[in-house]
């Protein structure tokens, strides 16, 4: 018979929504339950019992119950970074073992509403107690929107395609040299990228770096890496670092360069971008003060 509840949330351990320093680590520690983690912003580096995987804006990722996880950032800018444990059942849960990806739309609407509420809910300094009395119903409507982002990620998860081992061994190799590649990114974001230093550093040829990037992600080395150099920049930029700052920390030839490749990527110059980004968290942030200071 189908189960009419496929997955379900029994308890909540703990919750936090946080913009973590920029030299912050977790300690490595097993943990009862399931544990969400979502990057908002910045890059962090999440350790999965002996793995390592590095996490970019929109990373969705599940521990599974008993597994030792540890978090470390990446690339000096302090990441915003959600994290939720629970306890969770129902014959959908076993589908989210290993599930680490990028948040899609209706994924992206549901970790947006769940920051927000855990930020209003929950202690900052002991993510296991909430800040008072919360309004009627307000942890159970964020509970059910868990479970929903939940559901949505079963779904990708349920009907994984059959591959053969060659080709499955070809796709994890080609995973490895991409993050690879990426945690080298982050290391190296202050400077123009040169192929050769990059392939040297990996152990592999140019044509093996590309077929993984053009395989995996549909692009190529220099267009992640530039993307990623970018971001890096933006995030500098929102937090009010001056243009010509930002230039010169990120190795740009000049300020003129870095603002036409800042232009290409995102149709604003960066004057442009950071006064719009000053201006969003202004208000974000007296939008979020007139809600603790309202009854």
């Amino acid at each position: 018979m189908y189960e009419i509840f496929p997955l379900r949330i029994e308890q909540l351990i703990s919750a936090s929504s946080a913009e973590y320093r920029a030299d912050a680590e977790l300690p490595a520690a097993p943990h009862a339950g399931w544990v969400l983690v979502y990057l908002h912003s910045g890059n962090i580096e999440e350790r999965c019992d002996d793995r390592r995987i590095l996490l970019h804006p929109g990373a969705l990722l599940l521990h599974p119950p008993g597994e030792v996880s540890a978090m470390r950032t990446v690339g000096g800018v302090p990441p915003e970074v959600l994290r939720v444990e629970f306890l969770c059942a129902g014959e959908s849960a076993g589908h989210l073992h290993g599930f680490v990806t990028h948040a899609e739309p209706g994924e992206q609407q549901d970790t947006q509403y769940i920051m927000q509420k855990v930020r209003l809910l929950f202690d900052a300094d002991d993510p296991t107690r909430l800040r008072g009395e919360p309004a009627l119903g307000e942890v159970q409507q964020m509970v059910l929107r868990l479970e929903d982002l939940l559901i949505l990620m079963a779904r990708r998860c349920r009907q994984p395609r059959r591959q053969s081992a060659v080709r499955q061994q070809r796709e994890r190799r080609q995973t490895a040299l991409v993050e690879a590649a990426r945690s080298y990114f982050a290391a190296n974001l202050h400077s123009e990228l040169h192929i050769g230093a990059l392939c040297e550093a990996l152990g592999c040829s140019r044509a093996q770096l590309q077929q993984a990037f053009r395989a995996r992600t549909r692009s190529t080395a220099g267009a992640e890496f530039t993307a990623m150099r970018l971001d890096y920049a933006a995030q500098l930029l929102a937090r009010g670092a001056l243009p010509g700052e930002v230039a010169a920390e990120m190795g740009y030839c000049s300020g003129a360069h870095f603002s036409k490749k800042f232009r290409e990527a995102t149709g604003n110059t960066p004057a442009e971008y950071r006064r719009q980004q000053m201006y969003l968290t202004a208000r974000r942030q007296n939008r979020q003060q007139k809600d603790i200071d309202e009854p």
